[in-house]
């Protein structure tokens, strides 16, 4: 199946949970390749016209997420979408929609864990929280995003405008 259907099918599970207050925090090191896809899908989608809605929140946590946590929890958003590099298993650029991640999916670049910051926004929150993961291809330091995780980044952001 070609990117453009896999990724419009993953968006219309995404856009079912577009509803009120959306958060998206991008999180991830942009200095080690694909780590940092979720900082580039909120630089590219504030670019869009989704985020010129009121009800649309953009956040660059790159390595430091926590710093967000709080400025996110005043939002009372009732969802919010957590956007980062997560290996679970698939082919580079695949796109998987999270409740939460298993310990096989630890790797991270953030001090705290993405479950921590799950139980912690939930908490605060009540908003429905998920993490919108992207399969990376390569995290080597000094690199940028690999062209399958650059081709879906760009087309979520496409499919979200």
């Amino acid at each position: 199946m070609e990117l453009s259907k896999v990724i419009f099918q993953k968006m219309l599970e995404i856009k079912k949970y577009i509803q009120g207050k959306v958060v998206f925090l991008g999180v991830g090191n942009s200095m080690r390749g694909d780590d940092g896809l979720g900082d580039r899908f909120i630089e590219e989608l504030r670019k869009s016209k989704k985020s010129k809605s009121s009800q649309i929140y953009l956040f660059k946590g790159a390595q430091v997420p926590e710093n967000y946590l709080e400025p996110i929890a005043k939002i009372k958003p009732d969802r919010i979408f957590i956007v980062d590099a997560l290996d679970f298993g698939a082919s580079p650029g695949k796109v998987r929609l999270f409740k939460e991640v298993g310990p096989q999916s630890n790797f991270s670049t953030h001090a705290l864990s993405l479950n921590f910051i799950l139980d912690y926004l939930r908490k605060r929150t009540e908003a429905e929280v998920f993490i919108l993961g992207i399969q990376p291809a390569q995290l080597q330091w000094g690199a940028t995003l690999s062209p399958e995780v650059e081709a879906t980044v760009k087309e979520l952001v496409n499919q979200l405008s």
